[in-house]
């Protein structure tokens, strides 16, 4: 077990988990190794796995991984051979979380090796050639429950086992190339509220991860929903850290390298505020990531936070002072349908969201009266009534309802503009 592990240093490192898009995210999808769709020959490795846990005994999928399943695979050395990674939960769960290794054998599968967990839940789990050997590292944030800290181990695969080569408390990690050496860097980002916060990037080097630099960041944090790397202005690449602060605010700090220092680029007391944690990332496709700020529509100042229909804004850093004054777009996400609304930038803010109420509609007012947008969620077997139709469709599902858009002369030229939540992950 980790000596970190039980130093748990329960309920002192409080991460938040990543909010609705998953957009936890936080890490490079094509960074996580998905279950493939094993042709029959490989099919005999599920039944092995299946037949070799032990009786109760579950496999486990990490909580922030975008894999659809529980078994990765991916040939970790380079020698033509897959490997195989799963976890598992054994029925008492007393022992925590136990992996294990498989290795393809001719036409089937056997197992190198059982290696006992550092947690009870898996939190992340990242394959990275992070020892810069040209293969695949497995790279484990374990956890002991939602008020526990966690803990990173870094293995390395010798062809027959794993090794351990870095063992850290962690409220995030990520791995990058933020100091543009051409080679990769694990951030590992750490709070022990009220007490000490810090963002450290390692790099592996004589045998071992060696820190590159330190930045110390405000602990009076409620904790970390959510860290992002990628170019945060022209020619700079930093790491996104938003962070809940107060009961109803959260804030966006970003940190990169200045002439070989991490640097932050608000001081601690001055990071601007926002009234909640909103996504970022370069969704525009311009190479630069922008920061959300979510804000209430107008004359909805009086809403309370809970109900508010948010827009968020995206704005950009200058890479001097602070975030554009103008948002370079806004959206409406309706989290709870699975879609958002591209806000059109003709539209320049000049327009009013309706609500009606318990009628399940939203609706987009433009000036002078101008009708915009309009659209409704109904019970599935509603919809399902109303078909066929040419006056409706469909821009969000969930397992019970649709959200249809009402088709008008204005509004079919907006229909590109709706697209589903679950893009935003790729």
């Amino acid at each position: 077990m980790l000596p970190l592990k039980l130093r748990l240093l329960s309920a002192i490192l409080t991460a938040a988990v990543v909010m609705c898009s998953g957009c936890s995210l936080t890490k490079d999808p094509q960074s996580y190794m998905r279950l493939p769709r094993l042709p029959e020959d490989k099919e005999s490795l599920k039944q092995l796995i299946q037949n070799a846990l032990p009786p109760g005994a579950s496999l486990v999928r990490p909580k922030k991984s975008r894999a659809l399943g529980s078994i990765y695979v991916n040939d970790l050395n380079r020698d033509g051979v897959q490997e195989a990674v799963v976890f598992y939960q054994s029925a008492d769960n007393a022992k925590g979380l136990t992996g294990m290794l498989w290795q393809q054998d001719g036409d089937s599968w056997k197992q190198l090796e059982q290696f006992q967990g550092e947690g009870y839940e898996l939190d992340t789990l990242l394959f990275e050639d992070v020892t810069l050997d040209g293969n695949l590292d497995m790279l484990a944030g374990y956890s002991g429950g939602p008020k526990v800290s966690k803990g990173l181990v870094v293995y390395r695969f010798n062809g027959q086992n794993f090794s351990k080569e870095m063992e850290t408390p962690y409220a995030e990690f990520i791995v990058d190339d933020l100091n543009q050496d051409n080679s990769k860097d694990l951030s590992v980002l750490t709070l022990e509220r009220h007490v000490d916060s810090r963002l450290t990037v390692y790099q592996y080097a004589r045998g071992g991860f060696q820190p590159v630099d330190t930045v110390v960041l405000d602990a009076n944090v409620n904790g970390y929903a959510s860290a992002k790397a990628g170019w945060i202005a022209d020619g700079i690449r930093g790491i996104a850290l938003d962070a809940g602060v107060g009961a109803h605010s959260a804030s966006t700090q970003l940190v990169y390298f200045d002439q070989g220092h991490l640097t932050k680029a608000f001081p601690d007391h001055d990071v601007p505020l926002k009234p909640r944690q909103a996504i970022n990332g370069d969704f525009n496709g311009d190479g630069i990531m922008e920061i959300g700020i979510d804000r209430e529509p107008k004359g909805w100042e009086q809403e309370a936070m809970a109900t508010m229909p948010w827009i968020t804004a995206f704005y950009r850093w200058d890479g001097r002072q602070g975030f554009s004054t103008s948002p370079l777009y806004e959206w409406y996400m309706d989290i709870a349908n699975g879609f958002y609304f591209e806000i059109p930038g003709a539209w320049n803010g000049d327009y009013t969201l309706e609500r009606p109420k318990d009628e399940g509609v939203i609706r987009f007012t433009l000036a002078g009266g101008v009708s915009g947008v309009e659209w409704k969620t109904m019970p599935e077997e509603t919809w399902n009534a109303m078909q066929p139709t040419a006056d409706w469709m469909e821009i969000g599902r969930t397992a019970k309802t649709v959200t249809a858009l009402l088709l008008t002369e204005e509004s079919r030229k907006y229909t590109g503009s709706f697209r589903p939540l679950s893009g935003l992950e790729k």
